[in-house]
């Protein structure tokens, strides 16, 4: 790979960062901050075309798109959580135009050549779609979890993108968070940039992982006594949930 193509890459990843990581702090720490800013997410991409909804449950999440679908259905110990910046829904969806779209929202001060890279890095990522979901867990009510997953054209994708966000926090030495039982290809990391400092009563896990053409991000905030095995059990289920689809319940 050239330096060129690496500098692509890395624009790219830091976009998709920029829009998982924190998001789920965010939105709990920073409630009655400023949201005036109009972001227009859809004028160049809709949401994901919706059908009626199977399940009929909505309280444990939609299931009317295949995407949708590999969410972990929110637990009967947890209920849907707050809408993290920057979107406007606790589980929504974008197609790839609205997913392209709002990556590319994410070049605030950069230079006029450094936008097009940008842009064009965006562009060859192959994205296809994306979905999220927030939880809260019903008896810790500051405890929650975020999780974001991104579809991209092909496998191949899928692992370069994981590679490079597993990259980019190794890089800013993040603590290294728990082990996610039965699964190979995640990480998880303790703090999140742009996260709660150092003596804060938040603390932050960050946990990505990747399975054939998809990139998993999973987020999880809560009071700094959050045990790391809690949060290991959550992306575990997570996982689970997609390697084998309607066990879980």
């Amino acid at each position: 790979m050239t330096r060129a193509a690496i500098r692509i890459a890395l624009s790219a990843a830091v976009a998709l960062l920029a829009v998982a990581g924190s998001v789920t702090y965010s939105a709990v720490s920073a409630e009655g901050a400023d949201r005036t800013v109009e972001t227009d997410l859809w004028a160049e991409g809709l949401p994901a075309e919706l059908t009626d909804d199977p399940a009929g449950d909505l309280d444990r999440g939609r299931t009317d798109t295949p995407l949708r679908r590999m969410l972990l259905p929110v637990p009967e110990t947890h209920r849907l959580g707050p809408e993290p910046v920057p979107f406007d829904d606790n589980d929504g969806e974008l197609d790839a135009r609205g997913t392209v779209r709002l990556m590319k929202q994410q070049q605030q001060g950069l230079t006029v050549t450094g936008r097009r890279q940008f842009e064009t890095a965006v562009d060859r990522m192959g994205l296809q779609g994306m979905v999220w979901r927030t939880y809260v867990r019903r008896e810790v009510g500051q405890d929650v979890a975020k999780v974001q997953i991104v579809r991209l054209k092909d496998g191949k994708g899928a692992r370069t993108l994981y590679a490079l966000q597993t990259g980019l926090l190794k890089i800013v030495e993040l603590e290294k968070g728990p082990v996610v039982e039965g699964h190979r290809n995640v990480s998880c990391f303790k703090g999140a940039p742009g996260g709660p400092q150092e003596g804060s009563d938040l603390t932050v896990f960050v946990c990505h992982a990747y399975r054939a053409d998809t990139v998993v991000s999973v987020e999880f905030s809560g009071h700094w006594t959050l045990y790391p095995s809690v949060v290991a059990e959550f992306v575990k289920k997570q996982l689970d949930h997609i390697a084998s689809p309607g066990e879980y319940v």
